[in-house]
């Protein structure tokens, strides 16, 4: 591929340094590339709020047919990898198990009953048995295989008709004998509605357990009014694709508790001078 001889040739000039004048790095440019830099990004302007079609059809591991719409009623993460690859699908489903160990560890969302995880082939050689051989070489815990779904398309016209609404693109070369595609996880609602796009190498357990609760939100029970509270302490960059801590909330949060326990202590004290004056009487 030209990528190759542009990335030769940047660590030729580089071994070289010392032979070219501090101007003729200016001069210096790659040769085009065959690989499209976008291919690794999802409009997610685009697709947030976005609902996947409930009458996608899918085969899971064990060779069960299924639905879109026979996953509703949690949240979803959804993954898209391919059961042959031998480097980054599988890192990247073990990074995602990891971060749902230590998002399970902290006790506020629970997996299987409140959120589930489905990774999905987008290789149409792919079937039941590869998926069942992929999921097997992870040797995840029974916590992570009991709420995991590992699936195939079971028509090519859903592959591309789910792979196209995502705007997901993914291409095969030859020469390396793999696919190049995004690693992301896309977020869905109980109902089956995008309600985020999250890049794997930029996020940590905190990005996950967030992005789950954000994606039930409208699902939240009394009981998860902890979970709740932490969630709007947090907003999302979309340029660094990461939470970051929501300062104007929690300066207004902390000045609405200011208040009440300076309104508090203020109806304390005037009680007690109240009390104080009738007993001289």
């Amino acid at each position: 591929m030209r990528i190759r001889v542009a990335v030769a040739a940047m660590a030729l000039a580089l071994a070289a340094g010392v032979m070219f004048p501090a101007g003729a790095w200016a001069k210096y440019k790659p040769v085009d590339s065959d690989i499209d830099p976008d291919v690794f990004k999802l409009d997610e302007d685009k697709i947030l709020g976005m609902k996947l079609a409930d009458e996608v059809a899918l085969v899971d591991d064990t060779g069960r047919a299924f639905t879109l719409a026979d996953t509703r009623g949690v949240s979803t993460v959804l993954a898209l990898s391919y059961y042959t690859c031998d480097g980054a699908c599988p890192a990247f489903n073990a990074g995602l198990g990891r971060l749902l160990l230590q998002v399970a560890e902290r006790g506020r969302v629970k997996l299987g009953g409140e959120a589930r995880v489905m990774t999905v082939s987008f290789d149409k050689s792919d079937t039941a048995q590869t998926a069942k051989a992929f999921r097997a070489a992870l040797n995840f815990p029974s916590l992570l295989n009991d709420s995991w779904t590992f699936a195939v398309f079971a028509r090519p016209e859903d592959l591309e008709r789910l792979t196209g609404a995502l705007g997901y693109k993914f291409f095969w070369s030859a020469q390396d004998q793999m696919f190049f595609h995004p690693n992301v996880f896309i977020f869905l609602t109980p109902e089956g509605r995008v309600s985020r796009v999250m890049h794997s190498a930029k996020v940590d357990a905190t990005d996950m357990e967030l992005a789950i609760v954000d994606s039930r939100f409208n699902r939240l029970k009394p009981s998860d009014i902890g979970t709740m509270a932490m969630s709007l302490c947090y907003s999302y960059n979309y340029k660094e694709g990461k939470y970051g801590l929501n300062y104007p909330m929690i300066f207004a949060f902390s000045s609405l508790f200011v208040g009440i326990g300076a309104f508090t202590l203020g109806a304390l004290v005037i009680r007690n001078k109240k009390k104080a004056k009738e007993r001289e009487l």
